[in-house]
């Protein structure tokens, strides 16, 4: 009994720790934002937002809101794909965006 006992708390807190995406992420929302930029973004936008890889917006240099942000991210635009079936869960787009927002010089 213990040992299903103990398998279950494992397997829940597994669960607890992970985004609706199944991405392991820990930390405060910041942290989650930057996991989640380091995951999905880094390739083409870089470490910094200043890349621009493939076309990428150097997001050093946006002028954009977080609401247009989480927009992006979620439905893509130009040659940025969507994301809305990829990032699960309306907190790890505000994550995202407020660490985007970050970024800007």
């Amino acid at each position: 009994m213990v040992l299903k006992t103990l398998f279950f708390l494992t397997i829940l807190c597994c669960v607890g720790c992970t985004d609706s995406s199944g991405e392991m992420l820990s930390g405060t929302p910041a942290e989650k934002g930057e996991q989640l930029y380091q995951i999905h973004c880094l390739r083409c936008h870089g470490s910094d937002g200043n890349k621009g890889a493939s076309g990428a917006k150097q997001l050093q240099k946006t002028t954009l809101s977080k609401p247009q942000i989480i927009d992006i991210i979620k439905n893509g635009k130009w040659v940025m794909p969507s994301y809305k079936n990829t990032i699960k869960g309306d907190s790890s787009f505000i994550w995202l965006a407020e660490y985007v927002l970050t970024l800007k010089k």
